[in-house]
């Protein structure tokens, strides 16, 4: 009898699992057929139209494919055409012609100028390691080596030392800032991002108006990029000590952020024309 009343709640859970199994199948199958249903409803109120309101017996009007199809080549057709008049030059060269791609260049190289601001900051601040460096190693040969630690060090010792003491703190400042390796890494990509940007900018001006437009913004801006190159060039000799090189670098910098700040207003004339022109945006 204990056996027997054991199996009993194992036989009725069984139950239950079987009974579940079934309603969940018997479920499934309902959705299926409601499904097919529904698919078969809709293909035929796709395929036959009613006829007038009027009529006393309307008689479907079925809709063949080749109606279908050239209804539908008539309506992209128009939307087409009329899409057409908005675009630079009918489209041809899609979303590059669009209003996103013609602002990448008028926002993308103000913020490089900052980024050129920045650049100058971390050179001069390289420079000034540089410098130091050489002046402190001026200062510690002029104190004198046959000194006699015991005595007293003269006025003029002193102050030689305290300027030592003063320029070997400042240099060690200037080093932990790593002026050097910022301002070639940020160099390098403010180089490359200049080039690319400024040519997309030019690129984008030919895709959006089939031509060019020669003037002092075009001509600036092909300037900036010549210096930068030219700066570039500069490194190696700057590398092995080349005083030459280090002054021609910076003039052509010099040279080069005059040009950046007198192209900005030109810049800014021309975002606005272009954030005025009637195209899509893609």
């Amino acid at each position: 009898q204990v056996a027997g009343s054991s199996l009993l709640p194992v036989a009725f859970v069984a139950y239950r699992c079987v009974v579940m199994r079934r309603s969940q199948s018997r479920l499934l199958s309902y959705g299926l057929g409601a499904f097919a249903v529904a698919t078969v409803l809709r293909h035929r109120a796709q395929n036959f139209i009613p006829g007038p309101l009027g009529s006393t017996s309307p008689t479907p009007v079925e809709v063949q494919p080749a109606q279908a199809a050239a209804t539908a080549t008539a309506m992209t057709t128009a939307l087409l055409a009329g899409a057409e008049g908005a675009w630079a030059k009918g489209g041809v060269y899609g979303p590059l012609e669009g209003k996103a791609s013609s602002l990448v260049h008028p926002i993308i190289l103000p913020l490089l100028f900052l980024v050129t601001l920045y650049t100058g900051f971390l050179g001069w601040q390289w420079r000034q390691t540089r410098l130091v460096g050489v002046e402190l190693a001026d200062l510690r040969k002029q104190l004198p080596k046959d000194e006699d630690p015991e005595a007293e060090p003269s006025s003029a010792h002193k102050e030689l030392k305290a300027q030592v003491d003063k320029l070997t703190q400042e240099r060690s400042e200037l080093v932990q800032g790593k002026y050097k390796d910022r301002h070639y890494q940020i160099s390098s990509l403010l180089l490359g991002g200049g080039i690319f940007f400024t040519a997309y900018g030019v690129c984008n001006t030919y895709f959006r108006a089939d031509k060019l437009f020669p003037g002092p913004h075009l001509y600036a801006g092909v300037a900036v990029c010549v210096l930068w190159a030219l700066a570039a060039a500069c490194v190696p000799f700057m590398e092995k000590g080349n005083e030459t090189a280090r002054t021609l670098h910076i003039s052509l910098n010099v040279v080069m952020l005059a040009l950046y700040v007198w192209q900005l207003p030109t810049g800014f004339e021309i975002l606005m024309k272009v954030w005025g022109l009637g195209i899509p945006w893609f």
